[in-house]
């Protein structure tokens, strides 16, 4: 099911990855299947909370661009436990001007802290595309809380019919944190559940 959902989420953007151009072009809206918390982590293979540290961008050896970014990696709730680590998204703009732009990705900011939910190890594509990056901030009243824009990004249903833009959203760190915990748990326990059923036949 988490391949569905993530196959689904990409089936929107896949043209972009041979959109190359010469200049900057318009912002274009990306499709991804809607996922609240629970369904991304059930699709992503790996999800961390770090601040991102520098950045590069740089082609890819196949015809394509990529952004290279590296990770001061504070947690990790899914995946390898290593810090600091290195992600490559497809995207991005090179120094001559030359750039491959995909629409619905995320924006990723050196100095930025983020929860990224992903697909993939060292090359990664953010799972459900901007749904799958949260940026963490403290407000005046010093809560930290996580915020997701992907105004850029027009969601639908698995069944395909439209659910609109994904638009602003923000939740209180430690509730998103919590949800991402007891979702983890319960994969998991799926997971061994099926593995033993699968050794039992």
């Amino acid at each position: 099911m988490r391949w569905i959902l993530f196959v689904l989420a990409l089936a929107g953007t896949s043209y972009a990855l041979g959109h190359l151009f010469d200049s900057p072009p318009q912002a274009e809206a990306g499709t991804a299947v809607r996922m609240d918390v629970e369904d991304l982590v059930d699709a992503a293979d790996r999800i961390v909370e770090a601040r991102i540290t520098g950045r590069r961008t740089l082609p890819d050896g196949r015809g394509g661009i990529v952004s290279e970014y590296q990770l001061d990696v504070h947690r990790t709730f899914l995946g390898s436990e290593q810090a600091p680590q290195t992600i490559r998204i497809p995207g991005g703009v090179l120094a001559n001007g030359r750039g491959l732009m995909l629409p619905g990705m995320p924006r990723l900011s050196v100095g930025e802290e983020v929860l990224l939910f992903l697909n993939g190890q060292t090359d990664c594509m953010p799972t459900g595309l901007a749904q799958g990056k949260f940026r963490i901030m403290t407000d005046r009243s010093g809560l930290r809380r996580a915020m997701r824009a992907s105004s850029q990004l027009e969601l639908v249903q698995a069944n395909g019919q439209t659910a609109g833009h994904a638009g602003v959203q923000s939740l209180a760190y430690a509730e998103l944190s919590a949800r991402i915990q007891a979702q983890v748990v319960d994969r998991h326990a799926r997971e061994a559940s099926a593995s033993i059923s699968s050794e039992g036949r």
